[in-house]
């Protein structure tokens, strides 16, 4: 069983932001300047992550024309999750008052993935509210991200993305909580998004920024803030802050709170101009 799973989460984060910042890792080494250099010894400090803490909030709102043209307030949205890589387990909640008060829990643990959504949504996606849904997690014929050569292998993969994007800028430094942080930004435009995937790519004619504020002491991203402002969206954008060699206690629910997968109904999904 792998754990790409869990690895895909967190890069979902640094793909979003599409990299992440850095900083020098003991105090007698000298400040970096380079934007770039701290972006790749960033990318170079995610090969040694094994736990993970991810809390992030949304700002912003989408217009739904799906349901009626009202719109969306993502300003109330929260998302929490921690990830225990080595060990395959993970858990990941979000939290959307606005979304007719909808609640996804999604766990990971012993090769299954639980999902359980509570809220009107639930009745609408046709699933059990408040039960978990359980699935096996698929093998792949690969090397389990949790070997170290494939862990290297993906982190390459997104060091190399960084010549696909604009040059990026580096900012005065700043604290992130007790830490001091290089704070580096990247504004880029639909197409420069499109050369990393093409839901990246989904701006429109709108550009996206991305801001990363990353820990001087390991090189490890502190925050990753992500704004995409568009002419028929306005300004939407989301906020994560991370923090590393936290513990993960996730079990698996109780089997009468566990339910089976149903077949699920084509849910049309608002779309980014």
């Amino acid at each position: 069983m792998t754990r790409r799973p869990l690895l895909a989460i967190v890069s979902i984060l640094a793909t979003l932001s599409v990299v992440v910042a850095a900083c020098s890792s003991t105090p007698a080494a000298p400040a970096l300047t380079d934007p770039n250099e701290i972006l790749a010894k960033t990318v170079e400090s995610m090969k040694d992550v094994t736990t993970v803490q991810v809390i992030g909030s949304l700002t912003g709102s989408l217009e739904m024309a799906e349901l009626g043209g009202s719109e969306l307030d993502l300003s109330t949205t929260t998302i929490a999750g921690t990830f225990d890589l080595p060990n395959e387990k993970g858990k990941l909640v979000i939290d959307a008052p606005s979304l007719l008060g909808t609640k996804l829990e999604a766990l990971v643990v012993d090769g299954f993935a639980y999902v359980k959504v509570t809220g009107p949504l639930a009745g609408f996606l046709g699933i059990e509210g408040g039960k978990y849904l359980k699935q096996a997690i698929p093998e792949d014929d690969g090397e389990a991200v949790s070997d170290p050569s494939q862990v290297a292998e993906e982190v390459d993969k997104a060091r190399d993305q960084l010549d696909e994007l604009p040059a990026p800028e580096k900012l005065a430094d700043e604290k992130c909580g007790d830490q001091d942080c290089y704070h580096i930004r990247i504004t880029a435009d639909a197409a420069d998004l499109q050369s990393l995937s093409p839901e990246a790519g989904a701006v429109g004619e709108g550009t996206a920024t991305i801001d990363i504020w990353s820990r001087k002491s390991d090189l490890r991203p502190a925050k990753i803030q992500v704004s995409v402002t568009s002419p028929e969206t306005g300004t939407i954008g989301a906020t994560f802050d991370l923090k590393y060699d936290v513990a993960v206690d996730v079990t698996a629910p109780p089997a009468d709170e566990v339910t089976e997968m149903p077949e699920m109904p084509e849910i049309p999904l608002p779309s980014m101009p």
